[in-house]
């Protein structure tokens, strides 16, 4: 995870910059990525990563585009798998300075309230799970 940036820049497009692609360092982990991420494979040249499959194009040949039976189910068990991941930075914008616009003109601090989000959040989730029991 690299420093938190401003303005519409894509996922992507932030991996590709913080990580040179002839350092290896993506091959140590299994990645789970969406759509945003098709060029992964070809630019970094990674074992298989979990993306979801994508819907093909209606053409000539093939007027129905559809996706499988079992392309559709494989689809649903990444998105079971990925909620997860969602869940966790929706629940780290809980804390407002994180979702709102930050004027500090400081970098280092624009990192610390991330962690500190994240912090926050773990610790609510420990609260929960200690609650239940």
């Amino acid at each position: 995870m690299g420093p938190t940036t401003n303005g519409a820049t894509h996922d992507y497009q932030l991996l590709k910059n913080e990580f040179d692609v002839n350092l290896g360092l993506l091959d140590l982990f299994e990645l789970l990525a969406d759509l945003g991420y098709l060029g992964l494979v070809a630019d970094y040249d990674l074992p298989p990563v979990s993306l979801p499959h994508r819907k093909p194009r209606r053409s000539k040949k093939c007027p129905v585009a559809a996706l499988t039976d079992a392309q559709r189910a494989a689809n649903g068990a990444h998105a079971r798998r990925r909620v997860k991941v969602e869940h966790a930075i929706s629940g780290a914008k809980r804390l407002g300075c994180v979702a709102q616009t930050y004027r500090n003109k400081s970098n280092s601090f624009n990192d610390r309230i991330m962690a500190i989000a994240c912090g926050i959040w773990n610790w609510h989730l420990t609260q929960k799970k200690t609650n239940l029991i």
